[in-house]
């Protein structure tokens, strides 16, 4: 029996195209969390996008894996999962991105700053609907723990040679997320069951990109959106309709957990 469901926000909760999310994603939500049935949103986002860009206003959740799973927080704002990028690829980075006048965003657990707002920066920013953070001085923001940052950047330019404790996931053509390889939304996923008593079994997962596949394969049940990546729909064990064609709910009911 399905006793927690995980949804990624872009592409899954919220439709690309329109923005908007359905009826149906209000409903179906609000339907499992009657029925005792935990609900947590997995995305590459922090909170700081999450709130400002009012991505899910109007949905209640018992819990978010944060900035591509390195951050897992409940409802009430208490940390219990955290995978922080290494310091030494930090400093190496911010070497590289100055010596290029590059644009950098990086996200700790209270704030985020970009140093520059570059035009490909900027377009990336506005094709994802996300307002620029505020500028700010990376250096001091990395005297705190931090758990993401952005480069916007064709990906055959990325510097992973100088960042070997970091993964990548791509959201953009010139949009790149990097963080923790220690970390991921599968590893998250596993302290999340940890500290709420669950197995991978009673859950089932959404999402519609390649960061969501440690997710889709780990969940019981891993669902992929129609319009979701390659990797994501092979990943998972069924592919429902798109966002906007009412597909959480279709395999919610597919599944009888509605």
């Amino acid at each position: 029996m399905i006793k927690a469901v995980f949804f990624d926000i872009d592409g899954t909760l919220v439709p690309w195209k329109s923005g908007r999310i359905p009826a149906s994603v209000f409903e179906s939500v609000a339907a499992l969390r009657r029925k005792g049935i935990l609900c947590f949103v997995a995305t590459g986002r922090s909170s700081f996008e999450i709130s400002a860009g009012h991505l899910i206003d109007g949905l209640d959740f018992d819990g978010y894996l944060l900035n591509n799973g390195e951050l897992g927080v409940d409802a009430d704002g208490t940390v219990f999962y955290r995978c922080p990028v290494d310091p030494d690829d930090l400093a190496r980075l911010l070497d590289w991105v100055e010596a290029r006048g590059l644009s950098c965003w990086m996200v700790s657990e209270k704030q985020s700053a970009i140093n520059r707002l570059t035009p490909a920066a900027a377009q990336a920013l506005k094709d994802i609907r996300t307002q620029p953070p505020k500028l700010g001085d990376l250096r001091a923001l990395c005297r705190e723990p931090v758990y993401k940052f952005s480069l916007f950047l064709p990906p055959e330019e990325l510097p992973m040679e100088l960042l070997p404790h970091c993964a990548k996931t791509q959201w953009h053509a010139f949009g790149h997320d990097l963080f923790s390889a220690a970390g991921g939304k599968q590893q998250a996923f596993a302290a999340t069951l940890a500290r709420y008593g669950l197995t991978p079994a009673q859950c089932m997962a959404f999402g519609d990109s390649d960061n969501d596949i440690g997710l889709l394969t780990a969940a019981g049940i891993g669902v992929a959106m129609e319009a979701g990546t390659d990797g994501a729909r092979a990943a998972a064990d069924f592919v429902t309709r798109d966002c906007e064609a009412d597909g959480i709910r279709y395999a919610l009911e597919y599944f009888s957990v509605l």
